[in-house]
């Protein structure tokens, strides 16, 4: 199956599914985006998203392709259908077969869609000035100037992270999750993490971005759990 942005061939994964069999889906870094048969990403068990989330952790630091003015569904080639909607509070958009076949999904929307990532408090933005003078939005890449304001004058994306807590929100719905895994407080917070750490993250932060920065380490957390 080919790729809806740049045509070339996409990778297939099986992962295991919340209700009934294994999801099957494909996946094209270069563009950093999944191709979902219709409802199948809402099938996906608890440790399959985990597995999605540790994989676009490992492989989202690079730029991805560009957005193609037009894509087209893998299945029937029309011409897919870009859509707008919401998860909570938290908008995404993804790119929808007319005739059912599938959606096509960049790996931050994915995270959007799965209420992965959240927007900055207000003191959560008055600790970020306090470290990063300019940081590059997560969704188009222009830089935002802290001073000025805290969301992208390009695109209009406000400054995101990471939900911390989701991923342990999800854990814990897995058989042994709590003997395994550390402990998140209600209070932990990424800023918080970055602030009391002796490893300078905000240098990777402002190369990579908070979300790049919060991927990353939730990436190394799952492999330790992993072995």
């Amino acid at each position: 199956m080919n790729c809806p942005n740049c045509d070339s061939a996409m990778s297939s994964m099986t992962l295991e599914g919340h209700i009934g069999p294994p999801v099957t889906l494909q996946v094209c870094v270069p563009c950093q985006g999944f191709w979902f048969e219709m409802f199948k990403s809402l099938q996906l068990a608890p440790g399959s998203t985990l597995k999605l989330m540790k994989f676009i952790g490992e492989n989202s630091s690079s730029a991805r392709t560009s957005a193609a003015e037009i894509l087209h569904c893998p299945v029937c080639r029309d011409k897919l259908l870009l859509t707008h909607d919401w998860q909570r509070n938290t908008p995404f958009t993804y790119w929808r077969c007319d005739r059912e076949h599938g959606h096509y999904i960049v790996f931050f929307d994915f995270l959007r869609e799965k209420d992965y990532i959240r927007p900055l408090s207000p003191q959560e933005i008055t600790k970020l000035r306090e470290n990063i003078q300019v940081l590059n939005c997560h969704n188009c890449g222009a830089p935002i100037d802290l001073a000025k304001g805290s969301s992208c004058e390009h695109c209009h994306s406000p400054v995101s992270m990471l939900d911390m807590q989701q991923p342990q929100r999800m854990l814990a719905q897995l058989k042994g999750a709590a003997s395994r895994t550390p402990h998140f407080t209600q209070e932990f917070s990424l800023i918080q993490h970055l602030d009391d750490s002796d490893y300078d993250w905000w240098k990777d932060v402002s190369s990579f971005g908070l979300i790049q920065v919060g991927l990353n380490m939730v990436a190394r957390w799952l492999s330790r759990i992993a072995d």
